[in-house]
């Protein structure tokens, strides 16, 4: 008799250790689900706050609508160079954590593309650090408003609409709002290009138009190549 009770007895752990492992599993199974989520959300939030910090830091120095001055870039804090363009463009981190102090300390003005809902803060350097922040400056850019080429290089991130990842969406005709420490320039898409690492007369820096030119990769293709957004400074 008292063999029955005990059995029944560990009948009942054994059947409660079950739907405790079973609700364990479900609930690893929805964190598993909802971590890749939360953790753009919470990316996305200190993108937006790293923005809006630099715009309250910089506020009484922005000037819209004055004339391009090719002087603005020069006050620019300087940067360590890690790596070339090609080398890290590929390289998207989708879980970095940056720092936010270091961001802000390589901030240098705002992207702002209406049509595809782009906001990004655009930071000095082409680097692999960088990269996995915002949109970058390239080095040998041009001055932003000035005649020239000035250069934005940015992931096409795998998470829909992190850094360039709606560019291939863009119209010609569209409205690109680039902002410096001093000066906010309205460009409008003149040509969109899919070329190759290779063909660097898409980027020419030496040009007579005051341009502005948008990068990033094109997975369209193998081998991977470049989606070149190209905007004209509107008067």
């Amino acid at each position: 008799m008292d063999d029955i009770v005990i059995k029944k007895k560990d009948k009942k752990t054994i059947k409660k250790i079950i739907i405790i492992l079973a609700l364990l599993l479900i609930v690893t199974g929805i964190g598993v689900a909802v971590f890749p989520y939360a953790a753009s959300m919470y990316f996305e939030y200190r993108q937006q706050k790293l923005m809006n910090t630099w715009i309250l830091e910089n506020a009484g120095l922005l000037n819209k609508n004055t004339p391009a001055n090719s002087d603005d870039q020069n006050d620019l804090p300087d940067f360590a160079d890690d790596g070339s363009l090609d080398e890290y463009i590929f390289e998207e981190d989708i879980n970095a954590f940056f720092d936010f102090n270091y961001a802000l300390s390589m901030m240098i003005g705002t992207l702002k593309i209406p049509s595809i809902n782009l906001s990004l803060p655009i930071l000095k350097g082409d680097t692999k650090t960088n990269l996995n922040i915002g949109v970058c400056e390239v080095k040998s850019s041009g001055a932003l408003g000035s005649t020239g080429n000035y250069i934005l290089a940015g992931h096409y991130s795998k998470i829909r609409g992190r850094f360039f990842n709606r560019l291939p969406e863009i119209q010609i005709g569209a409205s690109v709002f680039i902002s410096s420490y001093t000066h906010s320039y309205e460009y409008e898409v003149i040509e969109i290009l899919h070329v190759t690492p290779a063909d660097t007369w898409a980027v020419q820096l030496n040009v007579p138009e005051k341009l502005a030119s948008l990068i990033t990769c094109d997975y369209s293709v193998e081998p991977y190549g470049r989606i070149i957004v190209k905007c004209l400074l509107k008067p």
